[in-house]
């Protein structure tokens, strides 16, 4: 576990697990903290991977700050580890909002320093309008006040998370407790933002996980930009998970994920 501190001076909290083969860099979304990879990890260090993990600017340990609180500021602070640790070739993954934090990376700073994707479970469009029905369900421009407020209070998952490794958690966050008032600029953003081109440009090889029953979206929800995924792309359905499949069913969820990137 170590600290860096951005250009614009926030202190981010980030682990370095050293190995002497390639590069995974894994994405928590909202609220979300590093210790909700526990389950993958290990099998990456088994391959000889160097995993490097992070809190998001006002999650986890990283400092509490109501500045810059927008998703394309967080793929800046990524950008600002990456180059910190002298890192490429990397094998990025993405949960919920971390997600939308690898396309706003792409926008920014392309393609170079990255060789493969995961995407867990996040829709490039959050909100729902015109013809586009897969963002979350019951945001529209209607009902985006009530909704990006209450957020935090959703259900996520369709089958339960282990009973001690909730508790992992739930002392993780009691030690960091999230701050939703403070952060709530940052879901305003999340929510708003449109990262379909990004999509559609990528290049890369890419796993796309989706949760069969995840309560956030309508189901099938995927299909919409299925289309936007490049040749190289798959999309996976776990289809008893919610929102967190890597967590809900982490035997399943591994065996796509390690699949793919062996």
């Amino acid at each position: 576990m170590a600290f860096f501190t951005t250009s614009d001076g926030v202190r981010i909290n980030y682990t370095d697990r050293a190995g002497d083969g390639p590069v995974a860099v894994l994405l928590s979304g909202f609220s979300g903290i590093q210790a909700e990879w526990s389950y993958q990890i290990p099998g990456l260090e088994a391959r000889g991977y160097r995993v490097v993990t992070m809190d998001w600017r006002s999650h986890g340990q990283s400092e509490r700050t109501t500045k810059n609180l927008r998703v394309s500021r967080l793929a800046a602070d990524l950008h600002e580890l990456f180059e910190l640790l002298k890192i490429d070739e990397i094998t990025l993954v993405g949960h919920s909002m971390g997600g939308s934090v690898i396309w706003a990376y792409l926008s920014l700073f392309g393609q170079e320093k990255l060789k493969q994707l995961v995407i867990v479970d996040e829709s490039p469009k959050l909100l729902n309008e015109g013809n586009w029905r897969a963002g979350i369900r019951n945001l529209t421009w209607s009902t985006f006040g009530t909704v990006s407020k209450t957020f935090i209070k959703q259900h996520l998952t369709a089958v339960p998370v282990a009973p001690e490794f909730k508790a992992l958690l739930k002392e993780d966050k009691v030690k960091n407790p999230f701050d939703f008032d403070l952060a709530y600029p940052l879901m305003k953003n999340h929510l708003l933002e449109d990262w379909r081109q990004d999509l559609a440009d990528c290049t890369l090889k890419t796993l796309f996980v989706a949760g069969g029953a995840s309560p956030l979206c309508k189901i099938g929800y995927y299909h919409e930009f299925e289309d936007l995924l490049n040749q190289n792309s798959s999309l996976k359905v776990i289809q008893k998970a919610g929102h967190l499949p890597h967590l809900e069913i982490p035997e399943e969820f591994n065996q796509v994920f390690f699949e793919f990137i062996d």
